[in-house]
């Protein structure tokens, strides 16, 4: 039995889905939205992702800055050409999903995944008991998880990774909110004043303000 997360928002398919790889003994949760797949995710104890490739849900580039838990992908065939090779998911299936091929990939996938633990080079960083660790999609605080947002947490990690590197508040709109949001450049200032609030204590000075320019993560605090 493996605890499987369904991404899609397709409720019929996600109803055949369940009744399958249930009736195998499967615990499966489906989730719609980004908010609710992120919980999930962090919540941790997941064996495998079905992504549903649709346009309107995360792509699997997407979902590996969230997780590096295997990612089976459901592709329609008129979606095909649209998908690079070698694809990035670990495995695809190709609709309408045949129930015996569904259950066969998804006990190959499970079983490959408790002889791995899916992680990747960099994957955890510390600075002044600051811990970020991807694998779990968490940021810790002397040990302690730290409560962030979703884009608390994409904002963060990013300058966490780019130690020192100056990013002006247009380039980390781009970069966390994507190319196409409409919001003013103060929403930086509003998201790093609230990440500030929650990891700044003591006195330990992580995130330093560029006048004029932006923000950069100081490579040593101390």
């Amino acid at each position: 039995m493996a605890k499987l997360l369904i991404y899609t928002a397709d409720a019929e398919f996600a109803d055949a889905l369940i009744r399958s790889l249930r009736r195998e003994g499967h615990f499966c949760k489906v989730v719609e939205d980004e908010e609710t797949a992120l919980r999930e995710i962090r919540g941790q104890g997941y064996s495998l992702i079905l992504l549903d490739d649709a346009p309107a849900l995360p792509s699997v580039k997407d979902l590996r800055n969230w997780s590096a838990m295997p990612i089976m992908l459901l592709v329609e065939p008129t979606r095909l050409p649209n998908q690079s090779t070698p694809i990035e998911a670990d495995d695809a299936i190709v609709k309408p999903v045949r129930e015996e091929e569904l259950i066969f990939r998804v006990q190959n996938l499970c079983t490959r995944s408790r002889g791995s633990s899916y992680k990747t080079e960099n994957s955890s960083r510390e600075v002044e008991n600051l811990t970020l660790d991807e694998d779990r999609y968490e940021f810790r605080l002397d040990g302690v998880p730290v409560s962030l947002t979703f884009r608390e947490f994409e904002l963060l990690k990013l300058l966490m990774k780019n130690p020192g590197h100056v990013f002006d508040r247009e380039r980390l709109l781009d970069l966390v909110w994507g190319a196409d949001y409409i919001g003013g450049a103060r929403t930086v200032d509003v998201h790093i004043r609230r990440i500030r609030s929650k990891i700044e204590v003591g006195g330990r000075p992580f995130i330093s303000t560029v006048r004029g320019v932006g923000y950069k993560f100081n490579e040593g605090t101390r």
